[in-house]
């Protein structure tokens, strides 16, 4: 008897310690979940680097930035900001951290490439410390859909998620002068061209802000505000003194003319305009059996220096003005239609390739606008104005 009472109460301590030990395990599992959510979280929330939704983008945009060749062996990089949590990740890639303050103690085009938070850094400001030929990339949220780009600099790329857009400019020329500036003389009618660094890039900046992302019908009103800054406002031009001056509407064959749009809102004052529509198809495909010219050779057998020459074209039309430099001498001021051929094969091509176009563009000194139909087309009831009209000219 007295056997069994002992062994009942060892399987009774036995019994109360495997409970105890299985309320310890529990516990220390349970502190094991916490302590790795914890952690998660800090690791997908650094402060100036992640989005609401939770994508990683300073390694992304440090990631695309090398893959095309702007972070070599040697090269110097800098993030420009408030770091955060990510200052292990950027010393582990050999990028110094610099608060936005402490930029005056890096030297003048010192450094080959430049992070930076866009909703706390302005691009101007890490402007003197990049080398000509490098890259300033940053990430600012999907509000800040609009970037002042300096004449001195070009698109790389753009891209844009729910929360955020990372994009990269490259630095073509120094901030006071131009290829276009420095290069032979041109015609008298360039005055964009003729005037001094300084004035140029002032009157470059006065140009209105370029979206970084194609605008939806939902952003009309956002659009509408972005009102085009043209080149006789900004250089004080009258438009005298020229020998002919011409508005050039490079539009699909099947598309609606520019030409009414531009004699409302241009400010062309009392000087008259000749206007020319030129068909898209012919003007980008030249060939020795046809008739028609491309816009460029067209450009340069009908337009002289003497002239003041507007353009409206689609992205193939101005790559095409691109290739010959004589034909950009031609161009004062051009909108750049990146919706131009919608369906065919300039629908599929990414924005950023209309954006680096931008860039281009203002590096030869040609005062170029987006034209997006969304902003420009007419509202309906003025539309239905101008079909009745057209309907009473057929009769």
């Amino acid at each position: 008897m007295a056997t069994m009472k002992k062994l009942a109460a060892r399987d009774g301590r036995a019994a109360s310690n495997g409970r105890l030990l299985r309320l310890v395990a529990r516990a220390a599992l349970l502190a094991v979940v916490v302590l790795s959510l914890v952690s998660l979280r800090l690791a997908l929330s650094p402060a100036t680097a992640v989005g609401d939704d939770g994508e990683l983008y300073l390694p992304v945009l440090l990631a695309e930035v090398s893959d095309r060749g702007y972070l070599r062996h040697g090269s110097r990089s800098v993030f420009v900001g408030d770091a955060g949590s990510w200052a292990p990740f950027l010393e582990r890639h050999h990028v110094a951290v610099f608060g936005a303050g402490k930029l005056r103690e890096l030297a003048d085009e010192s450094v080959d490439a430049v992070l930076f938070d866009g909703d706390a850094v302005q691009l101007g400001a890490v402007n003197r410390v990049l080398k000509l030929g490098g890259v300033a990339a940053g990430f600012a949220t999907s509000g800040s859909s609009t970037l002042q780009l300096p004449d001195n600099y070009k698109a790389v790329f753009a891209h844009r998620s729910e929360a955020a857009i990372a994009f990269a400019v490259e630095k073509t020329t120094p901030p006071t002068t131009s290829a276009a500036v420095t290069a032979s003389p041109v015609g008298p009618h360039r005055k964009l061209l003729a005037l001094p660094g300084s004035k140029k890039d002032d009157a470059l900046a006065g140009l209105e802000a370029v979206l970084l992302e194609p605008p939806q019908r939902q952003h009309r009103r956002i659009i509408r505000r972005l009102r085009p800054r043209y080149l006789p406002e900004l250089t004080g031009d009258s438009l005298e003194g020229y020998r002919r001056r011409t508005f050039i509407d490079v539009a699909p064959s099947r598309g609606g003319g520019a030409a009414s749009w531009f004699k409302k809102h241009y400010p062309r004052g009392k000087r008259v305009f000749d206007m020319v529509r030129l068909d898209a198809a012919d003007a980008t495909e030249p060939a020795a059996s046809s008739s028609a010219a491309g816009i460029a050779e067209w450009l340069e057998g009908n337009v002289r220096e003497e002239d003041y020459v507007v353009v409206k074209a689609g992205v193939e039309a101005v790559e095409e003005i691109l290739r010959r430099r004589a034909a950009v001498r031609r161009v004062d001021e051009l909108f750049l239609d990146c919706d131009a051929g919608a369906g065919a094969d300039a629908a599929r091509r990414p924005y950023w390739e209309c954006l680096a176009l931008y860039g281009r563009l203002r590096d030869h000194g040609v005062a170029v606008h987006q034209w997006w139909e969304l902003m420009n087309a007419r509202p309906r009831r003025e539309r239905k104005k101008r079909e009745r009209e057209r309907e009473r000219e057929r009769e």
